[in-house]
């Protein structure tokens, strides 16, 4: 596996921009065509954020450009797999929010970093641990290739992964000793974590991350890397947020 991602890899970097984002975006606007679950799904979720009906053209058109981008994240992908983090942070060309993750590491409580499928998340966790370890929670695929593929590529970028079972003591020690945690907070939990409004909408999400800076005291920190129209990167962070410690758990969690 790791060998075949290698040979891709290196054929994305011969092969011209506008070939391969085009490729891309051909297979993605194939899978909104063919696929009646990605179709239905993603333009549900699209009329939620346009607060449309999902019949809508716009709420369509938005979901197809959704799924179009996804597939060119296949070969952000690539792209992220062979370049460095030096490298990577040459094309980094706006940090909006630095002040923040220096606010957050000046607390000296470690860190939880909350990011979600949304822009490069995997660039995202290359730049955060640049100068400071950070451990990223991530889900054991069925494939023991790809779990092996993507922990090389992480480990490349001073990115340490921690498997989701059974990850709760391994997170603690490493908040307790000052470095960072790494999480994707933006997986639907219906009927568990905590329901929040999002877009308008009632929605459940894991209460993973505000229960571990509840229990630890650690900040959150929310952030995200995305890829501009010149495929150069900007990064974005927010300003941390401490758990209050004073109120009810649930709403704490809540709140956070």
């Amino acid at each position: 596996m790791k060998t075949l991602v290698g040979l891709a890899a290196a054929l994305e970097r011969v092969t011209p921009v506008a070939l391969k984002y085009g490729l891309a975006r051909m297979f993605g606007a194939l899978a909104f065509r063919l696929s009646r679950r990605v179709r239905r799904h993603t333009t549900a979720n699209m009329a939620v954020v346009l607060d449309l009906p999902p019949e809508h053209p716009r709420a369509r058109r938005l979901a197809r450009q959704s799924v179009m981008a996804y597939a060119e994240h296949v070969v952000e992908f690539l792209r992220t797999y062979r370049m460095s983090v030096r490298e990577l942070l040459q094309v980094t060309t706006r940090i909006e929010g630095y002040e923040h993750f220096k606010a957050m590491h000046d607390l000296n409580r470690g860190g939880i970093m909350i990011s979600a499928h949304f822009g490069n998340w995997e660039w995202c966790g290359g730049l955060v641990s640049m100068d400071h370890p950070t451990y990223a929670v991530v889900e054991t695929f069925p494939s023991r290739a790809v779990t092996h593929l993507l922990d090389h590529m992480r480990t490349s970028q001073n990115v340490q992964s921690i498997q989701l079972g059974g990850a709760a003591r391994q997170i603690l020690r490493v908040l307790r000793r000052g470095d960072y945690v790494a999480l994707l907070a933006d997986r639907p939990t219906p009927g568990d974590g905590v329901q929040v409004q999002f877009f308008g909408q009632p929605v459940w999400v894991p209460e993973g991350a505000a229960a571990l800076a509840l229990r630890t005291g650690s900040p959150l920190l929310v952030g995200g890397v995305i890829r501009n129209p010149d495929h150069t990167y900007s990064a974005y962070g927010m300003p941390p947020i401490l758990v209050n410690g004073d109120r009810p758990r649930t709403e704490a969690i809540r709140e956070a």
